[in-house]
């Protein structure tokens, strides 16, 4: 019996392009593992940040997503949106420790069998050495993600990149790209941080070093944040234990 481990890879592929891909793969007998579990989407621009947490959440130890060249969409720019996410995505999961290469995007047309499956190939490789992924090692991360990729600044940025970086606004202004990655960086830590703050309350009233300690992150930082929270009323003061302040949710 073989005792190797193979990774088991949560897949998301857009029917038009990449799923096409896959089944001519099949039909053409390629040879690559199998460590996918498909999924099959109208566009890649319909995998939410969400779906590629949850897939982790459930203990698959990578998410792939496929779909359509730039310029091919079958949805005009669906998949440009996608790497928008994406991008975001893998700088959250730096911050998180879980790491960005426990995701990957790969383009595939319908045509492009061989592209397809020396994809499997790779990202299965790539997910062998980083070996299983343990979700309840990452219980308080892969909770501080999901509660930043909900927040409605991050969608909110991720959803204007293109408009702004792209184009000109009403005034003739054009956002510099490098500037406005630098701000999404920043929100994205930000948005982080706090979500990491907001899970720990969610379980019980906490002072600002028993939250500093759960989340490993600064006492000056775990402050910073709280008063962000107070102000959009997702925490408030609970009381004193001596001279500490204790918060929650």
């Amino acid at each position: 019996m073989d005792n190797t481990y193979q990774p088991t890879i949560l897949a998301f592929l857009c029917n038009w392009c990449a799923y096409a891909g896959a089944d001519l793969a099949g039909v053409s007998r390629l040879q690559y593992p199998p460590t996918f579990r498909v999924i099959r989407t109208m566009c890649s621009g319909r995998v939410d940040p969400l779906f590629v947490l949850k897939g982790l959440t459930e203990g698959y130890d990578g998410v792939f997503i496929g779909g359509c060249h730039p310029g091919d969409c079958h949805y005009q720019d669906g998949n440009l949106y996608t790497i928008k996410r994406v991008e975001m995505l893998q700088i959250l999961l730096d911050l998180a420790d879980i790491g960005r290469n426990r995701i990957h995007l790969q383009w595939a047309s319908a045509a492009e069998a061989q592209t397809y499956a020396e994809s499997v190939r790779t990202f299965s490789t790539t997910i062998s050495q980083l070996g299983p992924f343990d979700p309840s090692a990452f219980g308080l991360e892969l909770a501080g993600c999901t509660r930043a990729v909900s927040s409605q600044r991050l969608r909110w940025l991720v959803g204007i990149d293109r408009q702004v970086t792209e184009r000109s606004n009403v005034y003739g202004v054009q956002i510099d790209p490098e500037l406005f990655q630098r701000t999404l960086q920043e929100a994205v830590t930000a948005e982080y941080q706090k979500g990491l703050i907001q899970e720990v309350l969610c379980q019980s009233p906490a002072s600002v070093p028993t939250l500093s300690e759960r989340t490993r992150l600064d006492v000056y930082t775990v402050s910073q944040r709280l008063n962000e929270l107070e102000r959009i009323g997702l925490a408030e003061l609970a009381g004193h234990e001596g001279h500490t302040p204790i918060f929650r949710q």
